[in-house]
């Protein structure tokens, strides 16, 4: 499925297990390139600088950054990990449910013998 939004690392030309350093060293380049009073107050610059400021912040916290990579969809949420692995486990527990029941079927024939 195509990505129809530019993220917080694609505005700041950083990967998404970018370091803080590799975070802060981008934002400034791109608020150096950016900042409204080098683009003559441009409206469309000073928006994107507020943007450039927005992924910083975000990215520079912790807590922040999870949330936002859990709403873009760069990581799994905790509670979607557990239930995918709950899924798995029900699925083994079937399986060896149907393996036992199968062994007593198997118990009580051959005892009949």
């Amino acid at each position: 499925m195509a990505q129809n939004f530019l993220t917080y690392y694609q505005l700041l030309g950083v990967e998404s297990n970018a370091t803080e350093i590799e975070i802060s060293h981008a934002y400034k380049e791109k608020a150096k390139e950016y900042h409204p009073d080098k683009n003559g107050g441009h409206s469309t610059a000073t928006k994107l600088f507020q943007f450039i400021q927005d992924a910083k912040e975000v990215l520079m916290d912790q807590n922040k950054r999870t949330e936002y990579d859990y709403i873009i969809g760069v990581k799994e949420r905790p509670m979607q990990i557990i239930q995918s692995q709950m899924l798995k486990r029900e699925n083994n527990v079937e399986e060896l449910l149907a393996i036992g029941a199968l062994g007593l079927l198997v118990g009580v024939f051959l005892k009949k013998k």
